[in-house]
């Protein structure tokens, strides 16, 4: 009774598929970095930091206690098959109802369908099922029940006629399994009854509703009503997990990523271009011209925060890594600090990401920002705000009528200086799209509009 998504399901624009192996990974690891990080799973590690945004959002991932919730392990362990109209999956289970009669009229047959019992999706009339949950019990024809041999006799006799009939068997008694699932399933079996159990047992542990569809003894298929649960369950059994249904994979509202992303987690915040784009591709070389091994992105639970080496007024408490983080940069033993502001306003028409700067610091008072230490910091606030674009895409995609996303900034508290030297080549690597936002597989019909930065841009 597993949940199963149709493959042309998306979340966010991913897979479902993508999460799933991203939710098993954290499972293992309960490491945000080595999730997003999954080289296998994401292309990039933007891409992973968005679908942990996600997995945040969409309560899949407890945070407190960084571990997956109810609805995480059920995500986890979600088969990604097409899902089933109802009413063709109701044609198979009536197939397979006719051979199971056809079974009964037969007189070469060694073993009877006694009972079926239907539950699961199918059995609720949901709109598609991912598969038919049916459990089976059977027993041997009487005049078989107690003659071993002539059973043997007879089942060697019905194997030699079949062509379709195995070279290799396991044991005596595989002929005889083959035989009775070969009269109830066809040549080959549906996909939709691959889980079909045999004997009630698990049914009766689950302690779920279900219903007899076919009673042998009472001469076949039966019009039963739904029970709530079976006549022999004593209810859930304490060593069987509760029935995994759809979950409900409503996003809170969102908001600005977690930017430690782009350090991968890491508590020295240490940025490194050659990890975060899988290698030193164009994108990387673009966006990061060399590698500036100064450059950190900080917030309150991160180590370097409480280093000397950071400016006081960077240590302030409130750096939560998404309204306000941590930049700072340092080139030949001069440093410069700042700290990045975002918020997002919805509205039904436009979904804005605002930004600003604030708290910019030397680690050594000369008066002067060293230029050398922008440029990196301005790829590093580009990217952080690209991303952040990106996911506000991903998500608008999915209302009914998707907003306008767009990135404003105010520059108020910046000199002209900063103006000029961050917050001008923060904005034109946002406009030229050196800090991509529209992915090449996504998106491509839609675009983010970047707001000029002026100083009085509207917040």
């Amino acid at each position: 009774m597993g949940i199963s998504f149709d493959r042309s399901a998306r979340i966010a624009g991913y897979r479902p598929s993508v999460f799933k192996r991203a939710l098993l990974s954290f499972s293992r690891t309960r490491s945000p970095g080595k999730t997003i990080d999954l080289k296998t799973v994401f292309p990039e590690r933007s891409d992973g930091a968005i679908v942990f945004e996600e997995c945040l959002d969409r309560g899949l991932i407890d945070p407190t206690i960084t571990k997956l919730t109810e609805t995480g392990e059920a995500l986890a362990l979600a088969k990604a098959n097409p899902r089933t109209p109802l009413a063709k999956a109701q044609a198979v289970l009536n197939s397979f109802l006719d051979r199971i009669e056809a079974l009964r009229c037969n007189p070469d047959g060694v073993q009877d369908v006694d009972q079926v019992w239907l539950f699961g999706s199918l059995m609720r009339g949901a709109d598609s099922v991912g598969d038919i949950d049916v459990a089976v019990t059977r027993s041997r024809r009487p005049h078989f029940a107690n003659d071993h041999d002539g059973r043997q006799r007879h089942v060697n006799q019905l194997v030699a006629k079949m062509s379709d009939a195995p070279h290799d068997w396991a044991g005596p008694w595989s002929k005889e399994e083959w035989l009775f699932k070969r009269a109830i399933y066809g040549a080959m079996r549906h996909p939709l009854l691959a889980g079909a159990q045999y004997g009630t047992a698990d049914l009766q542990a689950l302690g779920v509703p279900c219903r007899l569809i076919y009673d042998r003894a009472r001469g076949g298929r039966v019009d039963d009503p739904v029970l709530p649960r079976h006549p022999e369950s004593l209810g859930r059994s304490n060593n069987v997990s509760p029935p995994f249904e759809m979950p409900n994979l409503e996003p809170a509202p969102i908001q600005p990523m977690d930017a430690r992303w782009v350090a991968g987690f890491s508590e020295t915040g240490m940025v490194s271009p050659y990890h975060i784009f899988r290698g030193w591709t164009c994108d990387a070389h673009a966006l990061f011209p060399r590698f500036s091994d100064g450059l950190r992105i900080v917030a309150d639970v991160d180590d370097l925060l409480h280093s000397p080496s950071v400016p006081a007024l960077l240590k302030r408490p409130g750096l939560d890594g998404r309204k306000a983080v941590a930049l700072v940069n340092a080139i030949e033993r001069r440093k410069t600090g700042l700290i990045l502001h975002r918020e997002i306003e919805i509205s039904s028409s436009h979904w804005t990401l605002h930004t600003r700067f604030s708290n910019v610091q030397l680690c050594r008072a000369s008066g002067h920002v060293n230029p050398a230490t922008l440029p990196d910091m301005a790829s590093a606030a580009a990217l952080i705000l690209a991303v952040d674009a990106e996911h506000m895409l991903r998500r608008a995609d999915e209302a009914p009528a998707p907003p306008i996303v767009r990135i404003a900034a105010d520059t108020t508290d910046l000199s002209d200086n900063l103006r000029f030297n961050l917050a001008e080549p923060i904005r034109r690597l946002l406009r030229k799209r050196v800090a991509r936002i529209e992915t090449d597989d996504y998106c491509t019909c839609r675009h983010v509009k970047v707001i000029e930065f002026n100083r009085n841009a509207a917040i």
